[in-house]
């Protein structure tokens, strides 16, 4: 019986003592387990470098680097890939040959490298949490479908024939695609290792600005190249591309030549030339408007309108004065009609004496150029030698010889009234069409018919350009005579006069009355 108590009383003692041990061990079981589980869903990666040469990696940190940019060596690359989480990165590992070892910590996150200095080789561990994607893991197919359009974007962005690249907050370069680093390799050198960061190539855009912005870089055979740079921002980070804008510029450039040319040239013309666009607007002019015109500058290049320039023009009397408001209105519809049909062409002559000739002609997309061409020497010259044809005219009228002048080329030019009156005929009213047939035939008919020898004679001697004088009898039986003589310019006159000292011949109709 005693024995019994004493069993009993040691199994007691003992289910108290575990029961305790077991109330201590309890809040540690799920710490173990947390921790158990973190370091089942963390990722290690391990890289070991010899200087920017990788020496051996984990499969998963070769995983890592193939995610980054393509071009670059494999340090470059993960620099690449870390920076933008680890931003003293660079400046760590650059002081790890003093310091031996470092430890950094993502900014906001629980990623963390550990880098280590092995006697000139660096071994770098990188741990990569992965709570987040384990609290919502996709199904097998959503995962291979993102990492199909992974691939292709990935692919896009390499083949993409424009620069693109990403910047961080103080500008550096933190992503670039292959025509990125292509255009590296162009500014650099075919030959230079690419180092990351890479440099930046293009100026920085404006602040807080997204419009697009002209860009030239030169590379390094001394080229231009000129681009379109565009800005966005994606999820706190700014994205740049560069548009190539070489044929754009070349373009411009020619453009921007040919419209100076043409400038230079229009200001050295005398005829005044103005543009008016579709709304009919003052778009261009050349000085010899100012000239013609005496208009202001400041007037010309406010862009006036075509009835602004043409109502000024009438107030300062540099057009012909209308009759009145009505008739002016209605030449000014007119001249715009004609204008852009492209037959107006008219003669102004103003008030001062002056004379222009203006014309009007269409240009492309609606709009019309007027020319205003000063022509009062030209009209003074016309005047002055129509004036000195008529004199000679009368001159030659005022003469009793009847005359004919016939040019090089066989045709009448010029008589006088006593021409007409003896032969019948006034050759200036069919003035150029009559020849020396023509004119010969004439003759005979009014002739009599035993001078038929004498008119085939003188058809010969005039297109021989011989001098004669001889005689020849009218059908009104006088006699009369004639010369040829040879004139200036190839040409030949004939003259007919009557001859007072020949004896007269009576007329058939004065014989046939007797």
């Amino acid at each position: 019986m005693t024995f019994d108590w004493v069993f009993a009383l040691i199994l007691g003692v003992t289910s108290v003592a575990t029961a305790a041990l077991s109330l201590a061990l309890l809040p540690l079981v799920p710490r173990l387990g947390r921790a158990a589980k973190a370091a089942r869903s963390d990722i290690d990666m391990v890289f070991l470098f010899d200087g920017e040469q990788l020496v051996d990696a984990t499969p998963e940190a070769r995983r890592f680097l193939a995610g980054g940019p393509s071009g670059l060596s494999d340090w470059h690359r993960l620099c690449a890939l870390v920076g933008p989480r680890f931003p003293e990165f660079r400046d760590r590992i650059a002081r790890l040959d003093r310091d031996g070892s470092t430890l950094m910590t993502e900014a906001g996150g629980r990623a963390q490298i550990f880098a280590k200095w092995l006697d000139g080789v660096v071994r770098l561990s990188l741990h990569l949490p992965e709570e987040e994607r384990a609290l919502d893991a996709p199904d097998p197919q959503s995962l291979a479908a993102m990492a199909a359009e992974l691939t292709t974007l990935r692919d896009v962005v390499e083949a993409m024939p424009t620069p693109a690249w990403q910047e961080d907050e103080e500008g550096a370069v933190a992503w670039a695609n292959s025509a990125y680093l292509g255009l590296v390799r162009q500014c650099q050198g075919e030959g230079t290792q690419l180092n990351w960061p890479l440099p930046a190539l293009f100026s920085p855009p404006d602040e807080g600005g997204h419009a697009p912005h002209r860009d030239v870089i030169q590379t390094r055979d001394g080229a231009e190249r000129w681009f379109d740079c565009v800005s966005v921002m994606a999820d706190g980070a700014r994205l740049r591309f560069a548009l190539p804008a070489d044929a754009a510029v070349r373009a411009e450039t020619a453009l921007r030549n040919f419209v100076q040319t043409l400038t230079k040239t229009f200001a050295e013309l005398p005829i005044g030339l103005a543009v008016f666009n579709r709304a009919r607007e003052l778009v261009l002019f050349n000085p010899a408007m100012l000239d013609l015109f005496n208009l202001e500058p400041e007037f010309l290049t406010a862009r006036p309108t075509l009835v602004a320039v043409l109502d000024r023009l009438r107030e300062t009397r540099m057009m012909p004065e209308p009759k009145d408001y009505r008739t002016w209105r209605e030449q000014i519809v007119r001249l715009e009609r004609d204008a852009q049909n492209g037959v107006y062409a008219d003669t102004w002559t103003l008030p001062s004496g002056h004379v222009y000739r203006v014309t009007g002609r269409p240009h492309p997309d609606g709009a019309v150029a007027f020319l205003f061409e000063d022509i009062s020497a030209e009209m003074s010259l016309t005047r002055r030698f129509r004036g000195e044809i008529e004199t000679g005219q009368a001159v030659i009228d005022s003469l009793d010889e009847a005359i004919a002048v016939f040019s090089g080329a066989g045709l009448l030019t010029m008589s006088n009234a006593a021409y007409a009156e003896l032969w019948g005929e006034d050759p200036m009213l069919v003035m150029g069409t009559t020849d020396i047939a023509g004119a010969t035939a004439i003759w005979q008919q009014n002739c009599m018919p035993e001078e038929t020898g004498t008119a085939v004679e003188l058809s010969r001697l005039i297109r021989q350009r011989k001098p004669w004088a001889g005689s020849m009898v009218h059908r009104d039986g006088r006699r009369l005579a004639c010369r040829l003589r040879p004139v200036g310019g190839g040409a030949v006159l004939v003259g007919f006069r009557p001859d007072c000292l020949a004896p007269s011949i009576e007329s058939p109709v004065s014989r046939a009355a007797g």
